[in-house]
């Protein structure tokens, strides 16, 4: 083995504490990308083939009603590729097990042959037969949450009227990867899904005998989709058309979507904070050691070594460390990913997900790590490159203990000796000093960007459930209802108080941009639903204009007072104008909110209502229940406290998955950065700890000197720190806010003491470690020097 090859392994078994915090570090930053990357390409790439596979829609139509000859029309129009006209809508579940009613989408099938858009894969069973009414496929994420079999029977509510189904198969579709229920953010499983039947069965069950009231679509390769959407809208608009819309406005693909789109700025950002601080990492070691090293790099020159053969020993250590860190980085991040994988399957339905990364995404890590450690020991090898033979040799001139006078004499004149030579050298060793605190407030601020997350979550369900949403249950209607619906909901058993909403989907139009969106109309002075900002205040929905999510105004360039024009997409189509009052912060939807009354008289219609929220008496729970399954009226119904017991579920299964990792990778750093700030400090002090020690010090005493340099330094760190984990999160809450949700950063009292305890206590735990280096200290060796 080369002289400088055995060297290099003598100086990384002597750094060895600095070299495992740099691996570890170095490892996070791998093991997020390769999970992140990786489960985005693997969940992509399973999303493309399943709608390939089972010719997944290009645009859908919800429509009032349209007789059958119209699908020929549709057949026609130019670069359509096939047609699905359905019969759909809303039904309630009897389902006895569950005390509240569930709920689910019923779509039909075609009276022969299978789907020819969006068709289903078969889980278990088989085809309902078309001369069997009452048979029905169930999808699976319903069939497991509730345990179904099949032949079981479900007592159902189509259309007000009451029919009892025949369970024959379990299916998916690519149509429903991820299924929620209107108005809702996460699935509950077991409360909400989607049954299959036989057109003709549930055309009667709908009154839609020889017509349909959506359409689904695919189109050739190559299709102008702006153009195809003009066409069909133009075919559909006499039949109450809402206007045909792609697969951004899906709900099953736009969640899948936003997720690929939090995991690409997951890959994209947050291993950025590892493998950066790993690369600062990697210069202090090589720094210092180079600087420890100083005669023997001279000796090396003087005995012919070439400035290359110098740089490329201290760059392979950079090299070695780095292939370290990815190697541990990628196993972990290839278990992680894994992990993910079976998480991301609670949520979306594919008949098969799993965590396959390309050799690209490992390709691309590797080369990452290793680019970013030798960038970080670029600066140190130039060092080593640049000293002369001659300078090298020589000591390095001493450090300027001139009497600076000031407040560091007055500071150091109440100081007993220790203190003040601890004092002395942080000051007259500034660069030293940063390093260690910049160092150690990097490892704090991660920690404290980990713990924002859960504070934002709290953050969301608190506003969502305790301030916006303060009802006991909201009900959905199967079509608008007038006002006198009220009272009908007052009469059900157990209701203390009832308040009337209304949703419609609207395309908003402004400064040359058409968003689709909801235009929902509260009750004025409303006490069940609200609509609160993110900072906890409380807006009463304008009855002059109308109230718009700060989403949607910047999608829209809108501003207060500006003029939209608003078109209805269901019904008469009609197109009003109206001005923005006031600009919001919701934390959960992107929509536009009106006052009751106001919304009605723009609509130039009577005051309608498509839902209600109603506060029940707990006493007669069980009662309200039994009259909401029989109601014929209704189309769903959703309750408050399952709604937010679903989402703190989900929330825990899957940001509280990431979260703990990104927790235990933010400590794995933290305390990585303490022990290396720790080890480097007594590598560099051994002379003169030496010396205090020759000088008659205790051992007491000149740990004094080390561990209080090392506390002072890490208290020094808690207010940088502090600050740039705000920075950091504020910044990365932005990123991961969408058109569902809206991360406000949340100044978290528990974060950041467990962010500074953490960092501390780490800072202290190194510093006890290497403390016992001192007792070890060959104080004849390292007072050897050449002079």
């Amino acid at each position: 083995m080369p002289v400088l090859d055995r060297k290099l392994w003598r100086d990384l078994w002597r750094m060895r504490i600095n070299v495992v915090a740099i691996v570890l570090v170095l490892g996070c930053g791998v093991a997020i990308l390769v999970m992140a990357v990786g489960m985005r390409e693997s969940l992509e790439r399973t999303r493309l083939e399943y709608y390939a596979a089972h010719k997944m829609a290009d645009l859908a139509v919800t429509l009032v009603r349209a007789p059958n000859r119209v699908a020929v029309e549709l057949e026609a129009v130019p670069h359509i590729a096939a047609i699905e006209p359905r019969v759909a809508g809303l039904a309630l579940l009897d389902l006895p097990h569950i005390k509240e009613p569930a709920a689910a989408r019923l779509v039909s099938l075609p009276r022969t042959g299978r789907p020819k858009v969006n068709d289903l894969s078969l889980a278990q069973g088989r085809w309902p037969d078309p001369n069997r009414p009452d048979e029905a496929l169930v999808n699976q994420a319903l069939a497991t949450a509730n345990n179904f079999q099949l032949g079981q029977s479900l007592n159902v509510t189509l259309h007000g009227l009451k029919q009892q189904l025949k369970i024959v198969g379990v299916a998916n579709s690519p149509e429903f990867v991820f299924v929620s229920a209107p108005g809702e953010i996460f699935p509950q499983q077991d409360r909400f899904g989607v049954l299959w039947m036989g057109e003709a069965s549930l055309a009667r069950a709908y009154d839609m005998e020889g017509a349909f009231n959506d359409v689904v679509l695919r189109l050739s390769p190559g299709a102008d989709v702006n153009a195809v959407k003009d066409a069909v809208n133009r075919i559909l608009a006499p039949y109450g058309s809402a206007g045909a819309y792609d697969r951004t406005r899906m709900p099953s693909d736009r969640f899948l979507t936003e997720e690929l789109g939090q995991l690409a700025t997951m890959a994209a950002f947050l291993p950025a904070f590892f493998i950066v601080i790993a690369a600062f990492l990697v210069n202090i070691a090589l720094t210092r050691l180079i600087a420890a090293e100083r005669s023997n790099i001279g000796l090396l020159k003087a005995f012919g070594y070439t400035d290359g053969s110098v740089a490329a020993h201290y760059a392979k250590g950079a090299l070695l460390m780095s292939l370290c860190g990815a190697a541990v980085g990628s196993f972990a991040g290839w278990a992680l990913g894994r992990l993910m994988a079976e998480v991301y399957k609670n949520y979306y339905h594919f008949p098969r997900l799993e965590y396959e990364a390309s050799i690209g995404v490992y390709v691309a890590a590797w080369s990452v790590a290793v680019a970013c450690a030798m960038a970080g020991a670029l600066a140190a090898v130039l060092v080593a490159v640049r000293l002369a033979p001659a300078a090298a040799l020589a000591p390095p001139p001493p450090t300027s203990f001139e009497n600076n006078g000031g407040l560091l004499k007055a500071v150091s004149n109440r100081l007993d000796a220790k203190s003040r030579i601890v004092l002395r050298r942080i000051v007259r060793f500034p660069r030293r000093s940063a390093t260690t605190v910049v160092g150690i407030a990097l490892g704090m601020s991660v920690l404290v960007l980990a713990g924002a997350f859960p504070a934002v979550m709290e953050r969301l369900l608190d506003v969502n459930f305790s301030l916006a949403n303060r009802q006991d249950a909201s009900l959905s209607f199967v079509e608008a209802k007038d006002e006198g619906i009220i009272h009908a909901v007052m009469k059900l058993p157990g209701v203390v108080q009832v308040e009337p909403s209304r949703a419609d989907r609207v395309i908003f139009h402004h400064a040359g941009h058409s968003v689709e969106e909801a235009l929902i109309g509260l009750a004025s002075g409303a006490r069940l639903s609200r609509l609160v900002n993110a900072d906890l205040t409380t807006i009463e929905p304008p009855a002059a204009g109308v109230a718009l999510a700060r989403v949607l105004a910047d999608k829209l360039e809108a501003r207060v007072g500006d003029t939209l024009d608003v078109e209805q997409t269901t019904g008469r189509n009609l197109v009003f104008t109206t001005k923005v009052a006031v600009i919001v912060d919701p934390m959960i939807g992107a929509s536009g909110y009106m006052e009751l009354g106001a919304l009605a008289r723009l609509m130039r219609e009577p005051r309608r209502v498509t839902g209600v929220n109603v506060r029940l008496d707990a006493a007669a729970y069980d009662r309200f229940n039994a009259a909401v399954k029989k109601a014929p009226a209704l189309a769903a119904a959703s309750f408050v406290n399952l709604a937010e017991r679903s989402m703190r579920e989900n929330f825990d299964r899957s940001v509280g998955t990431m979260n703990l990792i990104y927790m235990s990778f933010a400590a794995i750093m933290a305390g990585g950065v303490a022990f290396s700030a720790a080890r480097i400090t007594l590598a560099e002090q051994e002379r003169d700890l030496a010396t205090l020690r020759v000088l008659g010090f205790t051992r007491l005493e000149v740990s004094y000197v080390l561990i209080g340099e090392l506390a002072l330094l890490g208290l020094l760190a808690v207010v940088p720190g502090v600050i740039t984990g705000t920075l950091m999160g504020e910044w990365l809450m932005n990123l991961f806010s969408n058109d569902l949700y809206s991360f406000p950063y949340v100044f978290n009292d528990h974060g950041y003491a467990v962010a500074i305890g953490f960092t501390l206590g780490c800072v202290a735990a190194a510093a006890l470690l290497v403390r016992t280096g001192i007792d070890r200290l060959d104080m004849v060796g390292v007072l050897k020097a050449r002079d």
